[in-house]
């Protein structure tokens, strides 16, 4: 019997140690958001687009927005994030093609195999790319403090599927 429970308490720790190390861990400066809520919302959604893992703001306030884009003719998706400093952060997930000019953004390298196109104003930031028929598009809007180019690309790098 006390082999047993050895055997048992072993092997507990054991998935506990395998379930942790699967879970990625959040970068430094970087959060956690409401992703379940996320998910929720997207169920019935005519596409399936991926999520981040983390993102850069500290969200006090999440809200998700279903819409239809006519002069796209796409189904679309917004999930905006507040802080308590008024900063937003929306990520928006299109179901097709995206309707931006590239011309006016700088094209970035995101991944070896992805492109991006980024644009600084001084009152938003702007990082778009496509990838498997989804343009996926993140803004964010500081009270105050931009966040850099790279912090956007790598909440970009971050998205997967759930």
């Amino acid at each position: 019997m006390k082999f047993f429970q050895q055997v048992m308490t072993a092997s507990i720790i054991i998935l506990v140690l395998v379930g942790c190390n699967g879970q990625s861990a959040i970068p430094e400066g970087f959060y956690s958001y409401d992703k379940d809520e996320v998910e929720k919302a997207m169920e019935n959604l005519e596409f399936t687009a991926e999520l981040p893992l983390y993102v850069p703001i500290a969200a006090e306030i999440l809200v998700t927005d279903r819409f239809y884009l006519e002069e796209l003719d796409n189904e679309a998706f917004d999930i905006t994030m507040f802080t308590k400093a008024n900063d937003i952060f929306t990520i928006q997930l299109i179901n097709g093609e995206d309707y931006q000019e590239e011309s006016d953004f700088k094209t970035i390298s995101i991944s070896d195999s992805m492109e991006g196109y980024y644009q600084d104003h001084p009152y938003s930031q702007t990082l778009y790319w496509e990838k498997d028929g989804i343009t996926y598009q993140m803004i964010y809007r500081p009270s105050e403090e931009s966040l850099s180019e790279e912090e956007l690309v790598q909440v970009a790098k971050s998205f997967q599927s759930s």
